[in-house]
């Protein structure tokens, strides 16, 4: 490789037009830009840096999708697209396998970015302060750090570590370039370069951009101010996000988690949204395929308006609806089988002012989407596996006389799976399948960044809700707490008083023993940790029998207690010789009797209600029942996990109805949370939650009912992974943390599958897993995609990790 060349080829060009890009396509003065037009030159730079991301945004998912297990090509594929898919395996014509040949190989345009990034940063001045003090430029200064950290994670997962220049000095001339290819030690790019070079100036940053007072830059709307395209902040690279991204890269995840809370608890994000952005799935009788379909059309893709907690996108790189007004981005669109057309026409106006009309015409452009079956991308077939493997879980109840709702039990709707590929497939009721080729099936047309087959301009997105929450759950998880982690699945987390590790109240029985009433929780939970509490002391009992961390099952539990209740009746006949206690006593026990005889009278709760710490310590605490004793113990001393600044958002739930001759009805019942009665209780959702089915977090149907369990999931992973059969004593002992952190790791990455796919993470997520698990870990699911099957030639040439990257440039 010559260093100079491919050098000159990165960086030359990327100094034309660095400080002359057009304002036509960038965003929409507002009245800060006009009271200070001394930085100009500045913010017009900057906005040259947000248009220069316009060239790598579609790059950004194709080539993190072509690399990943969820896409597969078919006949139609072209020859650079299909050598991306192999990892340039069997490359016929190397010629197409090299920078230049194809435009999503071209490195040029990253380092044309990073290049104005550091002329950007080396030339912005802080020092000139608003009447109010404000450094003036600091917030653009914070976003242009944050995009070049941005650019350089996607550069190292495109190249690989070592394999690519990495600087931070602006290269404005060719001595500059010279003298940086001249010198042998020139550094390469890798993730402890980047946690060493760029974390502190970002991490200094973030406390400006987390103040009230500066937060992020502000322009009101992208694109013409008549046919705005997006707010701007959604064109913002929140540097939190970016630090989580950047040390969740380099393996530090105590960091990490830090991060990306640092964002979840802010008023821009929060627990998810649980009435919109969940997809359902449903049963017809017309049809021998399952329905899915959205709860709301507010997906992220429509939403144009500013982020806030109860919107789900948080950063996009927004394409242009017209040539005329800017860049229009197709690929994603036309790679997975929709041609996009543009139209122009003439948008009529009159405006009143004073008593006087003034009419007018604007010219008006869209791009519309036609179906295109010879399409190039399809999901693969380890996707349908991998949906078909989930359990969609509804609840199903009877009415009652004047509507009273009871629900029964909690079921699986049978054929449905994951229903999130409503997101991928949907289009007008229809699903997107088509027969091309040799009458073969090649998939269905993913329609996700193009909902309802129509042209939406605020993709690519690069953040949202769901990315941020899943990541946190990756550090999380690597950071000691899988089940915390695996509560962001299935239950999510929030400040919701009765959110944490449950006491199911009011679901006891009382019986009888050695003629006393005893308080007994009577329900078959599964995935719980336990213990009785007196009543009346507090103290937890058996005495001496609950020792710390130790976890023991109800038929463990009711036979200590027995005993306890045996001793305690021993003991108080001991004291008591005048008057032993008997079955015909206890009715008549008062005053200080009737305070020992109420020694037997225990409730149930988790056996860590007294170590909550930073979660919300009640006694109605009802979801979540699955985390440990030692992880809420070291969660209580855990700043970046104090749920009770995550504010909780509202939730509604479908009730199903049976009926004689039909599975389910097709009418469903809502019920609505928080209720009238109690209007200040907020909820979540599991990120699980959206495509496998809500579950309420109070009812009692569901209690270790549900198949997204705990202890049965780790049971299995672990059984997978290592061959270990691990009992749930074993899970919560202590003894096999990295094995239960292997298998929750599975388990998000699976959630990730589902959540994101399509969407230009899935090879970064699938290359961090494999930086802690071995390349095999990516080269086992990459190699099912096409059949569900593993292709060994492919796994064997992904089992070299020098395969998993972009061809470096050549002369």
């Amino acid at each position: 490789m010559k260093r100079k060349s491919i050098i000159c080829m990165m960086l030359l060009s990327m100094m034309l037009g660095m400080f002359s890009t057009s304002c036509q396509d960038m965003l929409s003065p507002n009245s800060e830009r006009h009271a200070y037009t001394v930085a100009q030159d500045t913010l017009y730079s900057y906005w040259g840096i947000l248009r220069s991301l316009q060239d790598i945004a579609e790059r950004y998912v194709i080539l993190n999708e072509c690399r990943g297990d969820l896409v597969d090509e078919t006949s139609f594929v072209s020859d650079t697209i299909g050598a991306i898919i192999n990892f340039g395996k069997d490359v016929q014509d190397p010629e197409k396998w090299k920078d230049g040949a194809c435009a999503y190989l071209k490195i040029s345009d990253y380092y044309h970015v990073i290049n104005s990034c550091n002329a950007y940063i080396s030339m912005c001045d802080t020092t000139r302060t608003t009447g109010t003090n404000q450094s003036y430029m600091v917030k653009e200064l914070a976003q242009v750090h944050a995009i070049r950290a941005w650019v350089y994670m996607q550069l190292l997962y495109a190249y690989g570590e070592n394999r690519v220049p990495f600087y931070t000095k602006p290269m404005l001339t060719t001595d500059d370039i010279n003298s940086f290819v001249s010198d042998n030690n020139s550094p390469k790019l890798t993730a402890d370069i980047l946690k060493t070079e760029l974390a502190p100036d970002l991490e200094v940053l973030e406390k400006y951009e987390l103040n009230s007072e500066y937060g992020l830059p502000g322009y009101n709307y992208y694109g013409d101010v008549n046919d705005p395209i997006c707010h701007s902040s959604k064109c913002m690279f929140p540097i939190p996000i970016v630090l989580g991204d950047l040390y969740l890269l380099s393996g530090d995840y105590i960091k990490s988690a830090t991060h990306y809370f640092e964002y979840i608890k802010t008023d821009k994000c929060g627990s998810l949204l649980v009435d919109d952005y969940r997809s359902t799935g449903d049963l017809d009788d017309k049809v021998d395929y399952p329905i899915y379909n959205y709860d709301s059309e507010n997906i992220p893709y429509f939403e144009s308006g500013a982020v806030s907690k109860s919107t789900e996108s948080i950063t996009c790189i927004p394409s242009n609806e017209g040539k005329l007004s800017g860049r229009v981005l197709t690929d994603i669109c036309r790679l997975f089988g929709f041609e996009a057309e543009l139209t122009s026409s003439k948008m009529s106006y009159t405006i009143e002012i004073g008593g006087e009309s003034t009419e007018g015409t604007l010219d008006y452009n869209r791009v519309y989407l036609n179906s295109n079956y010879e399409r190039e991308l399809i999901p693969s077939r380890g996707y349908e596996a991998l949906c078909d493997s989930q359990k969609y879980e509804i609840y199903v109840g009877t009415r009652g006389n004047g509507g009273a709702v009871t629900i029964d039990t909690l079921e699986t709707l049978p054929g449905v799976g994951d229903a999130r590929r409503a997101w991928i497939y949907y289009s007008g009721g229809q699903q997107w399948n088509f027969w091309v080729g040799d009458n073969r099936l090649y998939g269905k047309m993913v329609t996700k960044q193009s909902p309802m087959g129509s042209f939406s301009c605020v993709y690519p997105i690069v953040y949202r809700k769901s990315t941020v929450w899943l990541r946190y759950a990756e550090a999380m998880n690597r950071a000691g707490f899988p089940a915390y982690a695996f509560a962001v699945l299935k239950n999510g987390l929030c400040s919701n008083p009765n959110w944490f590790p449950e006491n199911p109240k009011d679901v006891y029985s009382s019986k009888e023993l050695f003629g006393l009433k005893q308080a007994v929780f009577d329900y078959p939970v599964t995935d719980t940790l336990y213990c009785y509490v007196d009543d009346v002391t507090g103290d937890t009992i058996p005495k001496g029998w609950q020792k710390e961390n130790q976890v023991k099952t109800i038929a463990d539990l009711e036979t200590a207690v027995n005993a306890y209740f045996q001793q305690e009746f021993a003991d108080y006949n001991v004291e008591h010789p005048e008057a032993p206690m008997t079955e015909a006593r206890t009715a008549d026990l008062t005053g200080d009797d009737a305070v020992d005889a109420n020694l037997v009278l225990v409730r149930w709760q988790p056996a860590s209600e007294t170590a909550f710490g930073n979660v919300p310590a009640v006694t109605g605490a009802c979801a979540c029942y699955y985390i440990g004793l030692k992880e809420l113990e070291r969660a209580g001393n855990t700043p970046y996990m104090n749920f009770k600044q995550v504010p909780g958002q509202k939730q509604n739930q479908r009730i199903y109805y049976k009926e004689q001759g039909r599975l389910f009805l097709r009418e469903k019942y809502s019920l609505s949370f928080p209720t009238d009665t109690d209007p200040t209780i907020l909820y979540t959702m599991g990120v699980h939650q959206r495509g496998c089915g809500a579950i309420l977090y109070d009812d009692p149907v569901q209690y270790g009912r549900s198949t997204f369990n705990y202890v049965k999931l780790v049971q299995k992973k672990v059984k997978e992974n290592n061959g270990l059969d691990l009992s749930e004593e074993d899970i919560y002992s202590g003894n096999y943390e990295a094995q239960i952190q292997d298998a929750v790791e599975d388990l998000i990455i699976d959630e990730m599958g589902l959540e994101l796919a399509f969407e230009g993470t899935r090879f970064s997520d699938l290359y961090r897993a494999a930086q802690r698990r071995g390349p095999d870990y990516l080269a086992e699911r990459v190699s099912k995609r096409h059949t569900g099957e593993v292709d060994p030639s492919l796994r064997a040439w992904l089992n070299d990790k020098n395969n998993w990257f972009l061809p470096i440039p050549q002369e």
